[in-house]
């Protein structure tokens, strides 16, 4: 039994793609499983990191404000399915999945070309443009919000699985995470994730923070974008903060292990994954995203009680810091945030999609 996976852009998209992929290898340990993504791409450098094949086909995203650009997107897109094509008329997978992400849409099109059955996985309230375009060829999108349906109206099944997360997020011990890292066993420890593609309002704000937190004794790991890598790496330096800051964190379950609290823009796979691990949160979502998804889904974590929400607009360093501290002082709040975010979790998400994933392809073969 052959599967393709695909989807990226963000670490949003793949990693969902990842935990499919183990869960199938889980249930149905003779399947073969390769990912279709763009060259040089986070997805290529994640996949790769875990030892599965890959398969490079040419894509391209819509850049708003950009019409030049824009007017190429068709043509890139035309290209990957052609290699897509080629690629899958030799490997001749028995279905295809779809994460999400521009770089889905080519590796999908393509096998709706070949006649290969497709299962999508959506990962937010409102459903990206690739799962709304190739929902009409999919035998069933498994989503994890339910409002995600009220937008794919020529779905043929929708199923509310939640959002997969990788192996190992509620199997690590804490104390072990610490020693690992570096970090002090006793301390309030703050986890900074901006995204795969780091955020520069929470870099600047975090930064700024960093002098009155860390002289309360607070440490860090901070995921900052490249352009702000220097900046909050000075900052940390020049105050004596114990901080660990990178551009990206490869191997984030340790993390989450580790830390108390966590501080992030509000994408579906990052609050899945403070879900499982059970961790309170402070959501800044991403003002830009496509119907203010992330909005929405940072309020229903607020709603559940398992996070504050801070707007994009309203961040500063004064107010990020006084709402850690304010956390940190309140111990019991602290707890119902994390038996709130537990709730949450659907531990199960990568496994339902999985069964549906091995039942498409067995009725394939047969």
């Amino acid at each position: 039994m052959r599967i393709m996976i695909t989807g990226g852009g963000t670490g949003g998209h793949i990693f969902p793609g990842i935990a499919i992929a183990e869960a199938i290898e889980g249930l149905s340990p003779e399947a073969e499983v390769f990912f279709m993504g763009r060259r040089g791409s986070i997805e290529e450098r994640v996949v790769l990191g875990t030892g599965r094949r890959f398969v490079s086909v040419p894509s391209m995203g819509v850049t708003r404000g950009s019409v030049i650009r824009n007017a190429a997107v068709p043509f890139a897109v035309a290209a990957g399915c052609l290699k897509a094509v080629c690629a899958l008329v030799r490997t001749r997978p028995d279905v295809a999945v779809g994460t999400g992400g521009f770089v889905s849409l080519p590796s999908v099109l393509a096998a709706r070309a070949v006649g290969i059955p497709i299962v999508l996985q959506e990962q937010n309230s409102w459903p990206g443009l690739a799962t709304r375009v190739l929902s009409r060829f999919a035998e069933v999108v498994h989503v994890t919000f339910a409002e995600s349906g009220r937008h794919l109206p020529r779905a043929k099944r929708i199923e509310q699985s939640g959002n997969p997360v990788r192996r190992g997020f509620d199997e690590i011990d804490r104390a072990v995470a610490r020693r690992t890292l570096g970090l002090t066993q006793e301390a309030d420890v703050v986890m900074v994730v901006g995204g795969s593609r780091g955020a520069r309002q929470l870099s600047l704000a975090v930064a700024e923070a960093l002098p009155r937190l860390s002289a309360a004794g607070v440490e860090f790991i901070i995921q900052t974008g490249v352009e702000e890598l220097e900046h909050v790496r000075r900052q940390a330096v020049s105050v004596g903060a114990r901080a660990i800051v990178k551009t990206f964190l490869d191997d984030i379950a340790p993390v989450f292990a580790a830390c108390d609290i966590v501080v992030s823009r509000a994408g579906a796979a990052t609050l899945a994954e403070a879900a499982i691990v059970g961790r309170p949160a402070i959501l800044v979502p991403y003002p830009h995203a496509t119907d203010d998804h992330q909005m929405k889904n940072a309020r229903s974590v607020e709603d559940a009680g398992a996070a504050v929400v801070i707007p994009d607009g309203e961040l500063t360093g004064d107010r990020l810091a006084d709402t850690i501290e304010g956390l940190l002082r309140d111990r019991t709040r602290l707890t119902s945030m994390s038996s709130a975010a537990r709730v949450l979790a659907r531990p199960d998400a990568a496994n339902r999609v999985a069964r549906d994933v091995l039942a498409v392809a067995s009725e394939t073969r047969h």
